[in-house]
C-alpha cells in the first residue's frame, strides 16, 4: 500500500513539472484567413496551481512588439483558464475601465457575465484583424466586438501599467518564449 501511495505521489508530482505552456496552446492559429504563430506563451503559476495558460500570435516571422501597435497587422491572445481559485468574481476594475472607454453597455454586460461564468478549460481569445476589427470570444463564441484598433491600444496600456508599451511587451516576449 505505501509502494502504491509512493508511485501516485510521484506521478502527481511529475505531471507538476511538464511546462503548461507546452501541452494547452496551439503553436499557430487563424485570425480570419490571416495565420498566425505563437509568438510568446507563458503560464501563471502559484507553487503547483496553474491558474491559466496564454499565448500571443503575430504573423510569422514579424516582431510582436511592432505587430501589437500596428492597426494593419493581426494579433491574438489566446488565453486557457486552468484553475479558478485566485481568479477574482468579477472582472477587476482596471481591465472594465479600459473595456468602458471602448465598448457600448450591453458588449460590457456580456464580457461581465462571461467573466462570471468562466470556468476551468475554457478558452478567451482578444482577435484583431484590418478590417474585421477586434472580436473577444469566449469559447469561438462572440462576446463583444469593436471595429476600431483603439481597443487594442487601451488593453496593452492597461497592461502596461504606466511602463511604456513597447518595453513592456519585449521584455515579456523575451522572458516567454514558446517551446
Amino acid at each position: 500500500m505505501k509502494r502504491l501511495l509512493l508511485l501516485l505521489f510521484l506521478a502527481g508530482s511529475a505531471l507538476c513539472l511538464i511546462p503548461a505552456t507546452a501541452i494547452q496552446v496551439p503553436a499557430a492559429l487563424s485570425v480570419g484567413n490571416q495565420p498566425l504563430a505563437a509568438a510568446s506563451c507563458a503560464s501563471r503559476d502559484t507553487l503547483w496551481i496553474h491558474h491559466y495558460v496564454a499565448a500571443l500570435y503575430v504573423p510569422p516571422r514579424d516582431a510582436p512588439v511592432a505587430v501589437l501597435q500596428d492597426p494593419r497587422k493581426p494579433k491574438a491572445l489566446l488565453v486557457q483558464i486552468l484553475s479558478r481559485s485566485f481568479l477574482p468574481r468579477e472582472l477587476p476594475r482596471k481591465w472594465s475601465a479600459a473595456l468602458e472607454r471602448e465598448l457600448d453597455g450591453a458588449q460590457l454586460e456580456r464580457i461581465h457575465a462571461a467573466w462570471r461564468a468562466l470556468a476551468v478549460g475554457d478558452r478567451v481569445m482578444v482577435a484583431y484583424a484590418p478590417g474585421r476589427g477586434v472580436t473577444l470570444e469566449l469559447n469561438e463564441r462572440m462576446v463583444a466586438r469593436a471595429a476600431e484598433h483603439r481597443l487594442v491600444n487601451a488593453l496593452l496600456e492597461t497592461w502596461a501599467d504606466g511602463e511604456p508599451v513597447a518595453m513592456r511587451v519585449g521584455r515579456a516576449v523575451a522572458k516567454n518564449p514558446c517551446p
